[in-house]
């Protein structure tokens, strides 16, 4: 393994909460950040990081550590340029054979940690709604518990999970997050009932899925009396 000793050098630096640069050191420790291999090789960074006293005395925070926007974010023990890479790689190849991979390629990671990584980092995205919405349940365990998957459709990604699929989770979610359109939804009167409550300006449409599967219904019925003729 490759360790690279690296300082921070800017003369000052701003207070999170009131935003006034300060010059005032309190003090300086070390964090040790997973970088990018360099050939093969895994990295590790000692960046010796400074604390700084707060100048303004009506400000709530009397001390803080400076910090490094571009570089790593706070409490992360990997630089942004790494955790993005392993990002792509379990968001490629999953968890497992992501590790897999990364090892070959000199990011030491277990597929845990990039699962865990990779939801921390899901969560603090925020959540917007789509003009185009698809809602439509999901299994947990199938036969047993169910949730909700909120989908992009314009986009073609999903968006946000919900626990269940109950009309007032989903109504919930609705209000929280305005702005959608067009609904599209499954046959079911859960998802109607959840967009006439919270989003009544919103358009509902059934999915291509569920309308094949209606044709097909009516399809059956409408022939079902005369099978005896097309046998």
């Amino acid at each position: 393994m490759i360790e690279v000793e690296l300082r921070t050098s800017r003369p000052f630096s701003c207070c999170p909460v009131c935003g006034t640069a300060s010059r005032r050191v309190h003090s300086r420790y070390l964090r040790r950040l997973g970088d990018l291999p360099w050939e093969g090789i895994p990295v590790s960074i000692l960046l010796q990081t400074r604390k700084f006293f707060c100048v303004v005395e009506t400000c709530r925070r009397r001390i803080f550590t400076e910090p490094l926007s571009g570089t790593v974010l706070r409490y992360s023990r990997r630089t942004l340029r790494s955790c993005e890479a392993l990002d792509w790689i379990t968001v490629m190849i999953g968890g497992q054979a992501g590790a897999r991979l990364a090892r070959r390629l000199g990011l030491l990671v277990s597929g845990s940690t990039l699962l865990r990584q990779l939801r921390c980092r899901a969560r603090c995205a925020p959540v917007v709604a789509p003009r185009v919405l698809g809602i439509d349940d999901w299994a947990w365990r199938k036969g047993h518990r169910y949730g909700t998957i909120l989908c992009d459709l314009e986009s073609r990604r999903v968006i946000d999970l919900l626990p269940d699929r109950e009309a007032g989770t989903v109504a919930e979610w609705l209000r929280e997050h305005p702005g959608s359109e067009i609904v599209s939804r499954d046959r079911g009167g859960i998802y109607a009932q959840a967009t006439r409550l919270a989003a009544p300006g919103a358009v509902q449409v059934a999915d291509r899925w569920h309308l094949l599967r209606n044709l097909s219904e009516a399809l059956k019925n409408a022939l079902s009396p005369h099978h005896r003729l097309l046998t």
